[in-house]
């Protein structure tokens, strides 16, 4: 993994409006390398729209149907990321074998070093040639951290990754996001993985956000 620059991220003023809802109101952040940040709410607060957002400008994962009212978006130097939308499925192409569509994210890979990712995310043997049109929910999350793994990206967007893992999986989750050196934008509502991964918090309230600067058990305590 490259690292990106020591400023990953600034925004300002980001607006977002669906018809009379402001969903999010001028909000201003910035990121520095290695930040693990945790968007919590609850559902329809606004937490996906502000990665789409943020987003909106970034080559190859901008939603080309979303587009933000007002603000400005500021990615840094060498920012190189992977993201992992809710609807995971919509992002793996059918009419390929899981061996050959993780491939086409990097064709100089040996098929030995395909087959290892494929084997760390429980795809065995075979498995690496079954169709991408066969898979279940928990194996396209599977096969979307392969792609990650595969592709090294210095900062990860996770939006509700957890949806499809069984308990295993998240666990293996939870402990590679801790390991993990670069930095993080994670939308869940798994508090165990808030808890250990956090060391910033993006607290969704009625109107408005709250940018918390410590980890989970800290804004806890301080809200209980």
């Amino acid at each position: 993994m490259r690292p990106s620059g020591k400023h990953v991220l600034e925004f300002k003023h980001i607006t977002k409006i669906y018809g009379d809802h402001k969903v999010i109101d001028a909000f201003s952040a910035n990121l520095l390398r290695g930040e693990h940040i945790c968007l919590m709410g609850r559902n329809g607060a606004g937490k996906t729209t502000l990665l789409k957002s943020l987003l909106a400008n970034y080559p190859g994962l901008a939603d080309k149907d979303f587009e933000l009212d007002s603000g400005s978006v500021f990615w840094g130097h060498e920012a190189q990321i992977g993201y992992f939308p809710q609807d995971v499925g919509a992002t793996i192409e059918h009419g390929l074998t899981v061996a050959e569509w993780l491939h086409r994210w990097k064709p100089d890979a040996h098929v030995e070093d395909i087959r290892g990712i494929l084997g760390q995310m429980l795809f065995s043997g075979e498995e690496g040639d079954k169709q991408t049109k066969a898979l279940s929910g928990g194996e396209q999350a599977r096969l979307a951290f392969c792609k990650l793994i595969l592709t090294k990206p210095n900062i990860l967007i996770f939006d509700e990754p957890t949806n499809h893992l069984d308990l295993e999986a998240i666990n293996a989750l939870n402990i590679a996001l801790q390991r993990y050196e670069g930095t993080v934008l994670l939308v869940t509502h798994d508090h165990d993985l808030i808890d250990e991964v956090a060391t910033r918090l993006w607290v969704f309230h009625e109107d408005s956000i709250e940018d918390f600067q410590g980890p989970y058990a800290e804004w806890k305590g301080k809200h209980n």
